[in-house]
C-alpha cells in the first residue's frame, strides 16, 4: 500500500508502551485504534471533510451530478484499510489514485488537470482524543 506514515507521539506514545510492556500483544489496540481511523475516513467521506472537519473542495462532477465529492464509485471510499503487524499500524487507501486527490497536483494528459488537496487520512485532535479514549480503555 502506498501511502503516508505518520510515526505517534504525545499522549498516546507512552500509554501504546505501557500496553506493550504488560501485554506483550500491542497488536490488539493497534486493531482497534485502526478500525476505529478506518470508520473515521468513511464516515468523513459521505460527510466530504478533512481529518480537521474542514470541508473539501467540491468537485466539478459532484457538482454536475448532485453527488460526493470523490465518490462517484466509491472505489476510493471502499479502499479504506487498516493492517497490524506486532507493534506496527498501517492505515491507509488502497487505490494507487489516493495520493492525487489527498496531496492535490497535476494530473490527467499533458498535467492538463489540476486537482486541488483533499485530504483524507490524518490524525487532526478529534482523532487524537479518541486514540486517547481507546488507549485508556486498554488500560482500565
Amino acid at each position: 500500500m502506498a501511502g503516508v506514515f505518520i510515526n505517534i507521539t504525545g499522549n498516546a506514545l507512552p500509554r501504546l508502551t505501557q500496553i506493550a510492556n504488560i501485554s506483550g500483544k500491542p497488536a490488539d489496540v493497534l486493531d482497534d485504534i485502526g478500525a476505529f481511523l478506518d470508520m473515521d475516513v468513511t464516515t468523513r467521506f459521505l460527510r466530504e471533510m478533512t481529518p480537521e472537519g474542514r470541508k473539501w473542495e467540491q468537485s466539478q462532477a459532484a457538482k454536475d451530478r448532485g453527488g460526493l465529492t470523490l465518490t462517484d464509485t466509491r472505489s476510493l471510499a471502499g479502499s479504506v484499510t487498516h493492517n497490524v503487524s506486532y507493534n506496527t499500524l498501517v492505515h491507509g487507501l488502497g487505490e494507487k489514485y489516493a495520493a492525487i486527490h489527498h496531496f492535490g497536483g497535476e494530473t490527467g494528459r499533458n498535467k492538463s488537470v489540476k486537482l486541488p488537496a483533499r485530504p483524507i487520512l490524518g490524525i487532526a485532535a478529534i482523532q487524537e482524543a479518541e486514540i486517547n479514549d481507546i488507549v485508556e480503555d486498554w488500560l482500565i
